[in-house]
């Protein structure tokens, strides 16, 4: 596994590194404190991962995020002491996997960065699956992480991936927003924050009109469904798994 940590401070770099080499010994750590630099490095390295500082001394964190997304799906860890709920949001709805607040403990970075590692392994279905009332097809292959809608290929991490999965398979079901989180993000306590976010990314990528939905819909005030067609979801699962 390759990770490249963009951070401007060498102390963070130089913890970061040794969390992460006691976690995984056969990593491959790369690291710059530029970001026009961490860039250039995710299109020329490839790698599986990207821990991102939000203040850096040439261009905002933000910024390399923005132009990260403009070509890359890596896995983004936002990993900064801006801790306000604002930016939070804002680094989630800008592509960013998951967001930590420095000062940080060993334990939450190992666990956070199992968590999106085994989010991105456990896509491994297929499904191809009839959307009403609208008549656009929506078209899930987890297994090749690719998402598409009347034939048009979508963007999502493995976060939305899990999230959108579980809302298909369970047609018509209504989560509440406590059961999404412990479900797909159950290292962030009891912050359901990040689950209308990401909510909130799929449905600007899948819906027609993102603020009136047809898709994933809002179960009460607590949290959402997705409305579609169970049996044709589940044939389509059938036909793949045969």
């Amino acid at each position: 596994m390759k990770i490249l940590i963009i951070e401007d401070d060498h102390k963070i770099i130089e913890l970061v590194t040794r969390i992460l080499k006691t976690a995984w010994v056969e990593t491959n750590l790369l690291s710059t404190v530029y970001g026009e630099e961490g860039v250039e490095l995710v299109k020329k390295e490839h790698p599986e991962i990207v821990i991102l500082d939000l203040m850096l001394d040439d261009i905002d964190g933000f910024e390399v995020l923005r132009q990260i997304r403009l070509f890359s799906d890596v896995l983004v860890v936002i990993l900064t002491a801006r801790g306000d709920e604002d930016n939070k949001i804002r680094g989630l709805q800008e592509g960013a996997d998951d967001y930590i607040v420095k000062p940080f403990s060993t334990g939450e970075l190992v666990a956070r960065m199992k968590s999106l590692i085994r989010r991105k392994d456990i896509t491994e279905a297929t499904a191809t699956v009839a959307v009403k009332p609208s008549t656009r097809r929506l078209s899930i292959d987890f297994a090749n992480q690719k998402v598409s809608v009347g034939g048009n290929l979508l963007r999502l991490g493995p976060s939305a991936y899990e999230l959108l999965y579980l809302l298909v398979t369970n047609e018509g079901v209504g989560f509440s927003k406590q059961a999404l989180r412990k479900q797909v993000f159950p290292e962030h306590s009891n912050d359901t924050t990040i689950v209308d976010v990401f909510i909130d990314k799929i449905r600007e990528k899948l819906e027609e009109d993102p603020k009136n939905p047809k898709m994933i819909l809002n179960d009460g005030t607590t949290g959402y469904k997705f409305v579609g067609s169970y049996s044709m979801v589940r044939e389509a699962l059938k036909e793949t798994e045969g």
